[in-house]
Formats: structure tokens, sequence, C-alpha cells
């Protein structure tokens, strides 16, 4: 998957990318400066989602709006009020940490919008407001994890030692670190970041409880 960020700022979008790498490090991160560059390069390989100040959606306007679903205005603060409905947006000016929780909580809008879920297609959260979460998956469905697993991973993706999940599930901590051996496995990723993604993604956690 190559994901694109188009911005005259280049410190911003060298930043933004390094947090996109680490929670996802087998993601393609291509950077951009102008329109032109961007669109050649799409033309080369296609892009799965843009990340693209404001001035760049203005200069692009056509492009960016037949690629609607898959473009997130970078903006600042307050400055979400002048951005057209149909995009969603990214305040860049927040620690890496709620930065983070938000790119998570975009690919979960996403991977609803995917999956036909109700409220997926609503303007995007503007300041002060949350999106409506839409409903998660059923544990274990749509995954290669058995139903134990899911429990076991929701329990690290939501910072919990091994022997605090054993201890709620009532098993030891030998099996839990079993169970994690086999979710790394099954599902290729080693990283938390990693295994983050993919909990939200499939509705095992909400970007808001991480």
């Amino acid at each position: 998957m190559r994901i694109a960020i188009i911005d005259e700022n280049t410190l911003a979008a060298i930043g933004l990318a390094g947090i996109i790498r680490q929670m996802m490090p087998v993601i393609e991160v291509c950077l951009f400066t102008e329109m032109a560059e961007l669109i050649q390069a799409e033309e080369e390989e296609p892009f799965h989602h843009f990340f693209v100040s404001t001035r760049a959606l203005t200069s692009g306007a056509s492009f960016f709006i037949a690629r609607g679903r898959h473009t997130i205005v970078l903006t600042h603060g307050a400055e979400v009020s002048s951005v057209p409905c149909d995009f969603p947006t990214l305040n860049v000016c927040q620690s890496e940490g709620q930065l983070t929780r938000a790119i998570l909580r975009l690919a979960e809008r996403s991977h609803a919008q995917a999956a036909g879920h109700p409220h997926a297609h609503a303007c995007p959260a503007h300041a002060g407001q949350r999106p409506t979460p839409p409903h998660p998956l059923p544990v274990g469905s749509k995954t290669p994890l058995t139903p134990r697993e899911t429990q076991v991973l929701r329990g690290i993706v939501l910072g919990q030692l091994n022997k605090e999940i054993a201890d709620s599930l009532g098993v030891s901590t030998a099996t839990i670190i079993s169970h994690r051996k086999n979710i790394t496995e099954k599902l290729h990723q080693k990283s938390v970041s990693g295994l983050t993604i993919y909990a939200v993604m499939h509705g095992i956690v909400r970007a808001e409880e991480i």
C-alpha cells in the first residue's frame, strides 16, 4: 500500500511521514511538494490515500475531488471550518500521541465506509466534536484469530501486561505468552503499533479506547 503526502511545509510532511511509518512499517509513504510530481507518481502506481495541505487541495481540486474518500486534508486547528464537508480532516497541531490516535480514527472510519456501516459517510467532526464511531465487528469476525486470541489482542492493544490479561481471562501467564506468539505469527506483525492498526481496522477496539 502506498500513501502520498503533499505539503509545501517539508518539515511538517517529514514529521507526519515518520509517525505513519512508525505506526505502519509496511506502508510506503511518498512526499511531494508539487502537484505535477504527485500526478506523475499516481499514473505510475496509484496511491491508497492522500494527505494534503489546504493549499494543495485548492491547487489540485479536481484531482482530489475525484479521490474524495481517499483524501485527508491537513488542517491547523480551527482551519477545519474552511474545508469542504466531503473531505475528512487531520489536525496537525496536536501532540504525537493525539496525532496517532487521530490517524487511527481515520483508519477506523475508512474501514467502516468500506464495510457500509451507518454514519460512515457523515461530515468529518469539527473542533470540539467527535465522530460517531462505527459498530464494532463481532469478536473473531473476518479475522484468522480465535475468539480467545482476539481477547488477548484487545488486551495487548489496550496496554495490559501479560499477567493482567491472564488474570482477566482466568488463565496462566504462559498461556497468554503462547497466544501472543500465535497472534504475531498469524498476522505477520510483531510491533504493538501494527497490532493496534489491525485491531482498529477489524473492530476489535475503538480508536477512542486507545
